[in-house]
């Protein structure tokens, strides 16, 4: 069966089998980008038989959902937005950034004013178009980004262009890696980042924004109303009619009700409540919500006589993994392929150098002489054979490797945040985080820390110092 991916305005094309779970076309489609690490935060889309867009529910098998009719259309999408910092891979960066641009040229993200909104397409210049060239001035692309604008539309600065360019000149020398990421790092300070919005069945103007945070409720002419997930007591979904109860400021029972376009839309607003506040807010998922399902008509007739038969089994959530669950799994694999490729690497070059040293032993034998002085040379520590010795420096490697930097995996670590008190970033890397990357705990101050072997030198002078282990 062949499934057709939008990803971006461009379209790939993937062949699963038939009976195939939602989940095995994502991680076909993931892995061919690079991002299987990190491939909890996406999700693929479809339309639905009224036109409203419907996450596919990647436990479920794919025929159920959308039919059997190749080939299938979905879209690559954003399902879960983090903070840059959190996300390891440079490509899951980048798609991240595709998709925020997109938002902010469709005005789905709206910055808070005019100053931002410049900062953000002087970013988004960079990022398309490089340094700024007086002879060849990226105007085009400003006319093109004047979509962008505030969530509190004023009137226009009348220099805005002007801004525009001199916050592009600002951003010389800034390569497009990481323009994309401050791109990212300014729009994760707009309130609706990372909120999936559903809006009601005309004529009702009411609509919800389902966040990292929470709910936000938006009503015409009314201002902007924010529910804490602690706060919600009760969601369902009842066909089109999505009921919330929950506690106001008050701390008294509050009461929504909105009715939305299809079933499946309600049922989608239930299960994006679920799941965002899972990811976002739980340490783990919890069995009760991983083990949810229901059964079609037939189904539920064979379970009467057969509790545990699959038939007609459908899932109604998907999550499996936490935001902290999410970037620990992936920090520990990227961590575990360097070592092996590290490994693979040493093991090659002791391969080689054991080699040469046979050669050398067999020259020796076959001419008789005596010993020469580059045999003798052969059997310092760089071409010892002594397993020990190996083990030696692989330990002295993997504690390199531990005192590097977690975030950008390039400088050593020498900083630490206070008052937890974590070491595992570097200045430059701790200067952007928020919060502590490992413990979520606040940041009062990020204190300057020295370690031994902070330059890879000093690892090398150290290696050829290490004693043969006899």
């Amino acid at each position: 069966m062949w499934c057709l991916i939008s990803l971006n305005s461009v379209i790939i094309e993937i062949q699963v089998d038939p009976k195939a779970i939602g989940q095995e076309c994502l991680m076909k489609v993931c892995e061919g980008l690079g991002i299987s690490n990190e491939a909890d935060y996406f999700g693929l889309k479809y339309t639905g038989h009224k036109g409203e867009e419907l996450w596919l529910n990647l436990r479920n098998p794919i025929d159920r959902q959308v039919g059997n009719v190749s080939p299938l259309r979905f879209a690559l999408k954003v399902k879960f937005w983090v903070p840059p910092n959190l996300i390891l891979q440079e490509t899951t960066r980048h798609q991240f950034y595709l998709a925020a641009r997109k938002d902010l040229l469709e005005k789905k993200l709206q910055p808070a004013d005019w100053e931002s909104t410049a900062h953000i397409i002087a970013l988004l210049s960079q990022a398309e178009t490089g340094d700024y060239d007086a002879f060849k001035p990226p105007h085009h692309f400003y006319l093109q980004c004047s979509e962008i604008c505030p969530e509190k539309q004023d009137v226009k600065p009348e220099n805005f262009l002007q801004k525009i360019l001199l916050k592009h000149k600002e951003l010389h020398g800034m390569k497009q890696s990481a323009a994309e990421y401050w791109l990212l790092k300014e729009i994760s300070a707009i309130d609706s980042f990372g909120e999936e919005l559903f809006m009601g069945k005309p004529p009702s103007n009411l609509s919800l924004g389902v966040g990292p945070h929470g709910i936000s409720v938006y009503q015409k002419d009314c201002e902007k109303q924010s529910i804490p997930y602690t706060a919600i007591q009760t969601a369902q979904s009842q066909k089109r009619v999505f009921k919330l109860e929950y506690l106001n400021q008050e701390n008294e029972a509050s009461y929504l009700e909105i009715k939305l376009e299809s079933s499946p839309a309600a049922s989608g607003l239930y299960r994006a409540i679920t799941e965002k506040h899972a990811f976002y807010s739980c340490e783990t998922v919890r069995s009760a919500v991983t083990a949810q399902f229901i059964r079609d008509l037939k189904g539920t007739i064979i379970s009467i006589f057969n509790e545990d038969s699959s038939l007609g089994k459908k899932y109604v959530f998907d999550i499996r993994r936490t935001c902290r669950e999410v970037y620990d799994n992936a920090r520990r694999a990227i961590y575990q392929a360097q070592n092996e490729q590290q490994s693979s690497a040493s093991s090659s070059g002791t391969s080689s150098r054991r080699m040469s040293t046979e050669d050398a032993e067999d020259l020796y034998l076959e001419e008789g002489g005596e010993c020469c002085s580059q045999l003798k040379e052969a059997q310092s520590c760089d071409h010892c054979r002594d397993n020990k010795c190996d083990e030696t420096r692989e330990r002295l490697v993997t504690f390199i490797d531990a005192l590097t930097c977690h975030i950008c995996m390039d400088q050593p670590i020498d900083s630490a945040f206070l008052p937890c008190a974590h070491a595992l970033a570097c200045v430059s890397c701790a200067k952007r985080c928020e919060v502590c990357p490992l413990c979520r705990g606040e940041i009062n101050q990020v204190q300057k820390i020295f370690l031994p072997l902070h330059h890879e030198q000093d690892f090398d002078k150290h290696i050829s110092s290490t004693p043969v282990v006899n």
